[in-house]
């Protein structure tokens, strides 16, 4: 077969548009294979981090089975103002938070599933709070897709000097982002809206791993605290009497 002058060129031409096609789609292909791969990559890793977070813990069992607890320790509040506090949660929801004041306790917050108080100190005194939402008792790292949470591998990043795996749990417009040590898998930071905690001190309390300092910011700078804990009684029955506000 013989090619003219003209016939080459349109040949040629076919051809490099053949393959200029054929690399296009090529890259085509392998970004989008590539992006599903990372995509999947980062869904299945983050439910990884998530499960070996749970399991050095104590186990999902042994949390689903943590049905009260009895805290107390210390509220520091700037440089040389401490309190002690003692904190009651109860299964499903119930709260109260007690700090002692000049010899006196007062309750700072509460809720008993019905009413929700809350200590105004212009006022100084124990005031209902309307606006209060309920906290859940467990975790939203605990069965987090079964509430409706995405959870998203983010990447890594440095917090209070660990290398720490960053995850967001998305519901909504509701978005949590957690950070777990990359070597122990405890969870050193969790960030909301609202605030920032950074836990530390980590000890075991029947089973179950628990902070023992939680360092609190707010999102507008002006209620920080820090908690610092000197007893957790796992499970230990709490009287009526502590929830009637």
């Amino acid at each position: 077969m013989q090619f003219n002058r003209r016939d080459n060129m349109e040949f040629f031409y076919k051809l490099h548009l053949f393959f200029t096609l054929f690399v296009m789609n090529k890259q085509f292909f392998i970004s989008t294979v590539f992006f599903i791969f990372l995509t999947a990559g980062y869904a299945q890793t983050a439910e990884q981090i998530i499960n070996k977070h749970l399991e050095i813990t104590g186990g999902v069992t042994k949390w689903k089975g943590f049905n009260s607890t009895v805290i107390s320790g210390e509220m520091i509040l700037g440089l040389n103002e401490s309190y002690p506090v003692v904190i009651y949660q109860q299964r499903p929801n119930w709260s109260k938070t007690v700090m002692q004041i000049q010899s006196k306790n007062m309750i700072l917050t509460g809720y008993n599933g019905k009413k929700a108080v809350q200590f105004n100190f212009r006022t100084n005194k124990l005031e209902e709070n309307a606006d209060y939402i309920p906290e859940t008792f467990d975790s939203d790292l605990i069965d987090y897709s079964g509430k409706g949470f995405q959870a998203v591998f983010i990447g890594t990043e440095k917090i209070e000097n660990s290398d720490c795996y960053k995850i967001k749990l998305i519901k909504n417009t509701n978005t949590n982002t957690y950070y777990f040590d990359t070597k122990s898998y405890q969870l050193i930071r969790e960030v909301n809206s609202l605030e920032t905690k950074t836990y530390s001190d980590f000890r075991k309390s029947s089973g179950l791993t628990f902070p023992y300092r939680i360092e609190v910011k707010s999102s507008d700078g002006e209620s920080d605290f820090a908690l610092v804990f000197k007893t957790i009684e796992v499970n230990k029955v709490i009287s009526a009497k502590e929830f009637v506000f």
